[in-house]
């Protein structure tokens, strides 16, 4: 019983270690960069600085309403923070379910494209996501959270496959059932948790579906994975 054990333990931290291993350098980097964050937060938080959170959000939060009724804290916000919004977070649970939902869509997307290609489409679905979070909720609160990016690297990767699949013949139905189950999981996490940003990951899906169809029929012969 303590050998089998073990042996799962160890099979566990191998299958642990090799998914950071297919990564690319820039999803790791980018993972540490939001945890370093997080725990620099909660340390400031715990010495006695009780609104770290909230000057980390006034300064790198997306917040729809610098188009239209609020002033910016310092000179370039309103496009610095379609960046910044991205690496911030509510809290360590909010943290964990996007960087663990990130190192899984990036393990499998890496199979299929370079890590050159996955970074701009993570880049431009951020970008997405916040532009449709602001034409739709012009008056809203800040928003924080790599979520929207990451809906757009799944919403590629199911592009990509549907193109393999397509071109090999393969049935689709399994792909839809994929695509159904983020749709019931996007609508159940917006009832859920009312301050959820759908309209963000609603925009970083369709961007990435749009840019993974793209890319995959763009991408030649010879490179397909």
């Amino acid at each position: 019983m303590t050998t089998g054990r073990k042996a799962e333990a160890g099979g566990a931290m191998e299958a642990g270690t090799g998914t950071w291993r297919q990564l690319p350098g820039w999803v790791t980097g980018l993972i540490l960069l939001c945890c370093g964050i997080e725990l620099l937060i909660v340390a400031l938080q715990l010495t006695g600085w009780a609104d770290a959170r909230g000057m980390a959000t006034v300064y790198g939060g997306f917040w729809s309403r610098l188009f239209h009724d609020l002033w910016p804290v310092y000179p370039g916000q309103q496009l610095a923070m379609f960046f910044s919004y991205g690496l911030l977070h509510g809290g360590i649970l909010h943290l964990a379910m996007n960087m663990v939902s990130l190192a899984v869509v990036a393990r499998e997307l890496a199979k299929l494209t370079g890590p050159g290609v996955m970074l701009l489409v993570y880049l431009i679905c951020q970008i997405a996501a916040a532009g449709l979070f602001a034409l739709m909720a012009p008056a809203a609160g800040p928003m924080v959270g790599a979520s929207g990016a990451v809906f757009g690297l799944a919403g590629a990767l199911v592009g990509l496959v549907a193109i393999r699949r397509r071109q090999r013949g393969q049935p689709m139905g399994p792909l839809w059932r994929a695509v159904a189950n983020i749709v019931v999981l996007n609508l159940g996490l917006t009832l859920l948790v009312p301050a959820i940003a759908w309209q963000a990951h609603l925009g970083g899906a369709v961007t990435g579906l749009a840019l993974g169809l793209w890319i995959g029929r763009a991408q030649p012969a010879s490179t397909r994975r």
